[in-house]
């Protein structure tokens, strides 16, 4: 499995994005009054759906995901949230997507190995921003920027590495 990386504009809607395999759909995401660490909530098998929690509304956000064939180096320099987590592909075609636009083109696939147990290790930063402007066009620059950070490895328990941003902490007050 070649390490892959790409980066692209998703459209979030209602302060969320999705990792999901295809055949489940966003409408199966996790309660995001369950995303305890602030920044994505996990679906309670760990399987197929995880949802990231944003700062926007409405508008674009800077994705970029990168595959790995083992834990890669940590990296929370200039990010305001840095969480880890499991989860389970059944396909092996788990994809980042919005409920508006469907699967982000320009990423790769989170589930390289084909289906199976993977670690995220999703980074956030410009939330706070985010939530200031509550809303961007389609044609603004994008305020929130997340790198997912992929790679194959046995279920294990959530990682809090970073939490400074205040998107974080009124996700993790509910």
């Amino acid at each position: 499995m070649p390490e892959e990386r790409g980066s692209t504009r998703v459209w979030v809607y209602a302060r969320q994005f999705y990792i999901v395999d295809p055949d489940l759909g966003t409408d199966q995401a996790p309660d995001i009054a369950d995303a305890g660490n602030g920044l994505i909530a996990v679906e309670e098998d760990g399987a197929s759906i995880l949802t990231g929690l944003t700062g926007l509304t409405v508008g674009p956000v800077e994705v970029t995901v990168t595959t790995h064939v083992s834990e890669p180096s940590l990296h929370e320099g200039g990010w305001d949230e840095v969480v880890e987590t499991s989860f389970i592909s059944t396909t092996g075609s788990a994809l980042v997507t919005s409920w508006e636009d469907g699967e982000a083109e320009d990423l790769p696939g989170l589930a390289p190995s084909g289906p199976g147990s993977y670690r995220v290790r999703v980074h956030a930063r410009g939330r706070d921003e985010g939530r200031a402007k509550d809303s961007l066009g389609p044609d603004d620059d994008p305020v929130e920027v997340y790198l997912l950070q992929v790679w194959p490895a046995p279920a294990a328990g959530e990682r809090i590495i970073r939490q400074t941003d205040q998107v974080g902490d009124e996700w993790r007050q509910l």
